[in-house]
Parts: structure tokens; C-alpha cells; sequence
């Protein structure tokens, strides 16, 4: 069966990463500059495996830890699989067991001389092709185990639950189309984009202290990325410059809220 993974990157439930896209016109001091918020990562949540939705353990607007499970496929068709195949992995040890001790007496006879040297070759091949089938048999049961696993689709990273796309009852398959289950927003670090003129990149430096003002409230940051191409229409056109702060759990933050970004001076 074909996987898709997880999984475009929408990160964690204590990880909003927060973009903020300059309103304002370019900073004449370059250490101030009002913006907006929206989630810096997003995740696409998708199925690795095909499958009918049996269940849905989450809901628009959750925090949630990475590794905690958002949709269960149904697993009848993969518990039958995994079924039949561990039942072949038994029956091909036991047989290789039968075919280690028919070598090993083949050997015996043959160190004494009662039979030719064709037999015991002939034990031999019986062995190393019982030997290659339960390699095979193991292969297939940790495949269905993998994708009895996969058929519980868990969130990529620690965030906010910001869209569902299934409902209960319905069919996924990754081979025709990958299909994106929900969408997942990062909280924790956010981080905060902003427009500024050519001149004032020259104040600015990846690492450099910086604070995001969010109705009166003052997060420590610093700037994570600085652009290299210019962006956006005029008047507002200019260079992005993104701000890693972290605003901490339950802070309700949401894509769309004015902020400020004011930038420390570099020594």
C-alpha cells in the first residue's frame, strides 16, 4: 500500500509559529513596525494508508501534543492480513526447523560416507529456500503491521487543530489523490514577519534582539530570517523579516491580530 506523510509542515499545539505581514509603510528608524498575525507553519494532515474514517478524536480549534491520534481508519482488511501472515511466519519457522535438522543429519551421513554429495546439496537448497520464504512471510506481516500503525492517523506536531476536511464513514486513498484530513497551526515559538525597506537591512541582523507587542503584551524574540528578494505591492513593497518569539500555552493568539514588532539596537 502507498503512503503519504506527513507529513507540508503545520507545527505544534504549544508551537503557533506566527506570521506577521507589514500594514504599515517602511519604518524611517527601522526599529519598529506594525503587522499582523497568522500561524508561521501549517501542517497538512494526510492518510498514509486507504481506508474507511471509523472515527474522529478531534475537533476545529484543539491544542494538541504531537503523536496524538486525530482519525482511526477502519482495520478489518489489515487485522485479516496481519493475521494470515503471522500464521505463514509460524508455519515457515517450524519448517525451517524441520530443514535445519534434514541439513545437519544430510551432513552427518555425508561425513560418514552413506551418501552422495548430491543429497546433501539437495538438504542444503531445501533449507536456504525455506529460509528466503519465511524472510518473506516476515516482510509481509511487518508491512500489515505498519499499516494496521498507519491506520491511526496521529498529529505531526504539538498545535492547534484549524481545519477538518473528513467526516466519520468516509473513504481515503493516497494512491488516487493524498488526501489532506485536517490542518494543524503551530503555537509555540511563533514567529512574527514583517515588510521593511533595502535601508534597513542594514540594521538588521539574523539573531538580533527583537520584542513582538500583542495588545500590551511584550514577547522577547529574535530574528530567525531575512529576505533576499522583495515582496508585496507599492507602496508596502520590501523585504520579509521574520521574528521567532514564544508567547507560551493558552495564549488564543489567532491568524489576523495587529501586532508590533520593535527591534533591538545592534551593539
Amino acid at each position: 500500500m502507498s503512503r503519504t506523510i506527513r507529513p507540508t509542515a503545520l507545527p505544534s499545539a504549544t508551537a503557533l509559529a506566527v506570521a506577521l505581514t507589514l500594514l504599515a509603510s517602511p519604518l524611517p528608524a527601522q526599529e519598529s513596525v506594525e503587522a499582523q498575525l497568522d500561524w508561521g507553519e501549517r501542517h497538512r494532515v494526510t492518510a498514509p494508508v486507504a481506508g474507511i474514517v471509523r472515527q474522529v478524536e478531534t475537533r476545529v480549534g484543539t491544542h494538541v501534543e504531537a503523536g496524538t491520534p486525530l482519525f482511526r481508519l477502519d482495520t478489518r482488511r489489515v487485522d485479516a492480513d496481519l493475521r494470515a501472515a503471522e500464521a505463514a511466519v509460524q508455519r515457515l519457522e517450524l519448517e525451517l526447523a524441520e530443514a535445519d535438522r534434514e541439513a545437519d543429519k544430510a551432513q552427518d551421513l555425508y561425513d560418514q560416507t552413506l551418501i552422495a554429495a548430491r543429497e546433501l546439496e539437495l538438504a542444503r537448497i531445501e533449507q536456504a529456500t525455506v529460509a528466503a520464504r519465511l524472510t518473506e512471510a516476515q516482510a509481509r506481516r511487518d508491512r500489515a503491521r505498519a499499516d494496521r500503525d498507519d491506520a491511526t492517523v496521529r498529529a505531526p506536531a504539538h498545535g492547534r487543530i484549524t481545519r477538518l476536511h473528513v467526516r466519520t464513514g468516509e473513504y481515503v486513498n493516497p494512491a488516487l489523490v493524498p488526501p489532506v484530513l485536517a490542518e494543524l497551526g503551530t503555537t509555540d515559538p511563533m514567529r512574527a514577519t514583517a515588510l521593511v525597506p533595502v535601508s534597513a537591512l542594514a540594521n538588521l541582523a539574523v539573531g538580533q534582539g527583537a520584542t513582538v507587542v500583542i495588545d500590551g503584551t511584550r514577547h522577547s524574540g529574535e530574528v530567525a530570517a531575512l529576505g533576499w528578494e522583495p515582496t508585496g505591492e507599492e507602496p508596502d513593497r520590501g523585504y520579509r523579516v521574520e521574528v521567532s518569539f514564544s508567547p507560551g500555552d493558552g495564549n488564543g493568539l489567532r491568524p489576523g491580530q495587529p501586532a508590533r514588532i520593535e527591534f533591538d539596537h545592534r551593539n
